[in-house]
């Protein structure tokens, strides 16, 4: 069986999912530049977030950070029914958009087990579904102040610290994060943990899901793209997330994005629009 609620709106998308059995094949390492709640009704299995393990069980919650890499490794003995919620922070009430930086630790995400969360909590993700029956204007009202609700109320509990970061997959990730803006490269990255780059590529697959070189493409295209829409130019954005080519950079980004880099920016009288080579010009707007 398969169920499905999605809403969206004022800067939040909602899903809510049921499945049994779980599908082959189910989760895709991914990133995206929006915060993601992941509340866990039903179901086993594992959150893997930036190489890092925390144990999916029912009545846990993550938050995930924008930009960071993560996935879920679920069980396939039984059902699993979740709540998913992305976001900007900007659709958050004045008050709880600060709060929301405090739900994630350096490691880019906040894991919450069931005992430490408040029965409220799940009744507020349950609340989502009424939205579907009100007028646009005000189902995104509602959707923002339910989404309020529960960053005011993680706000007020600690996150846990239970991550198991002992793997190698593990200890690559945070060494790739911690250079990723600079030159990378196989060589470099083997002879650091003093391994044979098979291994190496080996190990960080399993665990992770993905290649080392398919996780550095989406991480540094979805740090090029925060800072782009912060203002900087799409050629700087690539040279700071450590592309050295610009045409590499441009097919990377449209091909994950679905658009061009400057897609959106305005200069002048019309829009910006530029080629793989990084020339631009102006068109009227239509």
């Amino acid at each position: 069986m398969h169920r499905i609620q999605r809403l969206e709106g004022g800067g939040i998308e909602f899903c809510a999912s049921y499945d049994d059995p779980v599908p082959r094949g189910f989760g895709q390492n991914h990133c995206h530049d929006t915060y993601e709640i992941l509340y866990v009704a039903e179901g086993k299995g594992r959150y893997i977030i930036e190489g890092s393990e925390y144990a999916m069980r029912p009545g846990t919650l993550m938050v995930i950070h924008p930009t960071t890499y993560h996935f879920v490794d679920v069980s396939r003995e039984g059902a699993y029914e979740r709540y998913v919620v992305n976001f900007s922070q900007l659709a958050l009430a004045d008050a709880a958009r600060p709060l929301v930086e405090g739900l994630c630790t350096a490691e880019g995400c906040g894991f919450y087990s069931a005992a430490s969360l408040p029965p409220s909590l799940l009744a507020a993700f349950e609340r989502f579904s009424l939205a579907a029956s009100l007028p646009e204007e005000k189902r995104v009202a509602y959707m923002q102040m339910l989404l309020s609700e529960i960053v005011v109320l993680l706000s007020s509990i600690d996150p846990d610290d239970v991550a198991d970061n002992a793997e190698l997959g593990a200890r690559v990730i945070r060494y790739l994060n911690a250079h990723i803006e600079g030159g990378m490269s196989l060589d470099r990255i083997a002879r650091h943990f003093f391994v044979s780059k098979y291994y190496l590529c080996r190990a960080f697959k399993k665990h992770n899901g993905i290649s080392i070189h398919g996780y550095l493409t989406q991480k540094r295209v979805m740090l090029a793209k925060k800072m782009i829409e912060d203002g900087e130019t799409a050629a700087g954005a690539a040279y700071r997330v450590g592309f050295g080519d610009y045409s590499a950079f441009y097919r990377a980004y449209v091909k994950l994005t679905g658009a061009s880099p400057v897609a959106g920016r305005r200069g002048g009288a019309g829009v910006e629009k530029e080629d793989e080579n990084g020339k631009k010009e102006q068109s009227e707007e239509a």
